[in-house]
C-alpha cells in the first residue's frame, strides 16, 4: 500500500546538511510517509550520509547522469508514490508537526489543491535569523485568488508546501528550459488551477547561506531575462479575463522592476559594481517608470565608483523616513 505523503529530498553536493534535513522528517509524529532522496550525481558525502540510515520508510535513489535543478524536481515527482507530496531541499528542514498539519489541513479541505506557510529563516548554522511571513493568520484562497497575487511575488517558500499529487500530475513538470524561477513559474500554475490556504505557524525552516544555488544566481544577477520570461509567458497563457489582464500585467512588472531595485541595491553595498549595473537595467526593462526616481540615478552614479556618494543619499532617505531602494 502507498504512503501517504511523499517527502522528497533533490539534493546535489548537500552532504553538510542533508543530516539535519533527513533527521527533521524521521522525527515527525506523523509518520505514515516514504523519505525519497535524489541525488543529483553529488560527488561529496552524500552516499555515505545516505547509509547511515536504516529505517525502510527512506528510499534513496542515485543518479549518475548530472540534471540541472528542475529537472531532478521533477526525477522527485516521477518518484514519489503518496497522496500528498512535499519537496524538503536538502539544505532546509521541517519543524516539529509539520506532516500532520499539512495532512490534517488537505484530509480537511478537499477542494484545496497544496497547503503552503510562515517559514523560520536560518543561516547556514542554523541560527535564527527572521520569520518570512506574509499574512500573520491563516488564509483560504479560492481559485484564481492566490494566482494574481503571485504574479508580483513568489509568495510560497519551497519546504513550506505539502501538494495533492492529483495536481501536480494536473500542472504538469517543472520546466528545465530555466535555471532560475523555476520553482515559482510551477507554483504559478499549480495556483492557476488549484485552491490554496496558507498556515501562519512557522513549520519549516529556511537557510540562506552563501553556496545555495539562489545566491550564485543572485550575485550573477543572471535572473533578469527569465523572470520577465514567465511573467510574459504567464500573462498570455492566462484564463484572466481582459479587464483585469492589463493592471496585473503593469503591477506584475512593476514589483519585478522593485526587485531589481533591491537587488542593485544590495549589490553596490556589497561592492559589486557590474552586479549593480545589470540589476538596473532589468528594472528599466520591467518597467520604464523607473527611470523617473532618484533611487535610480543614485545607484547608477553609485556603480561608476561613487559608492560613498550612494551611501549618503541612502542615509539621508533613510533619516528622512523614506522607503528603501524598491520604492
Amino acid at each position: 500500500m502507498n504512503p501517504k505523503v511523499s517527502v522528497c529530498i533533490p539534493t546535489y553536493n548537500t552532504a553538510r546538511y542533508l543530516a539535519e534535513a533527513i533527521d527533521s522528517v524521521l522525527a515527525q509524529e506523523f509518520t505514515d510517509f516514504e523519505l525519497v532522496i535524489c541525488d543529483n550525481a553529488s560527488t561529496d558525502d552524500t552516499p555515505e550520509v545516505c547509509r547511515r540510515y536504516t529505517d525502510p520508510r527512506i528510499r534513496y535513489v542515485r543518479f549518475s547522469e548530472l540534471t540541472n535543478q528542475a529537472g531532478n524536481f521533477n526525477r522527485c515527482l516521477d518518484e514519489a508514490k503518496g497522496e500528498f507530496i512535499t519537496l524538503l531541499h536538502a539544505d532546509d528542514y521541517f519543524l516539529p508537526g509539520f506532516l500532520a498539519d499539512r495532512v490534517s489541513r488537505l484530509d480537511d479541505q478537499p477542494d484545496v489543491g497544496f497547503v503552503f506557510g510562515a517559514v523560520q529563516v536560518v543561516d547556514s548554522e542554523g541560527e535564527a535569523i527572521s520569520l518570512k511571513s506574509q499574512w500573520k493568520e491563516d488564509r483560504f484562497f479560492p481559485l484564481g485568488e492566490l494566482f494574481k497575487l503571485l504574479l508580483s511575488s513568489c509568495l510560497i517558500c519551497p519546504p513550506s508546501l505539502m501538494v495533492r499529487r492529483s495536481c501536480t500530475l494536473k500542472t504538469a513538470p517543472f520546466r528545465v528550459d530555466l535555471t532560475w524561477g523555476h520553482d515559482w513559474e510551477w507554483t504559478l500554475r499549480l495556483a492557476e488551477n488549484s485552491a490554496a490556504c496558507y498556515v501562519a505557524r512557522p513549520l519549516a525552516a529556511y537557510r540562506e547561506h552563501d553556496a545555495s544555488g539562489t545566491a550564485a544566481i543572485l550575485n550573477a544577477a543572471t535572473n533578469g531575462r527569465q523572470e520577465r520570461l514567465i511573467l510574459r509567458e504567464t500573462m498570455a497563457r492566462s484564463s484572466i479575463n481582459n479587464d483585469s489582464i492589463g493592471g496585473l500585467r503593469r503591477s506584475a512588472f512593476h514589483s519585478l522592476s522593485r526587485r531589481h531595485m533591491y537587488f542593485a541595491d544590495q549589490a553596490l553595498l556589497a561592492g559589486r559594481r557590474s552586479i549593480t549595473l545589470k540589476n538596473l537595467w532589468y528594472a528599466a526593462l520591467a518597467d520604464p517608470f523607473m527611470l523617473t526616481r532618484p533611487t535610480f540615478w543614485a545607484l547608477l552614479v553609485g556603480s561608476t565608483g561613487s559608492t560613498k556618494l550612494y551611501g549618503r543619499y541612502r542615509s539621508l532617505r533613510k533619516a528622512a523616513g523614506l522607503p528603501g531602494a524598491n520604492s
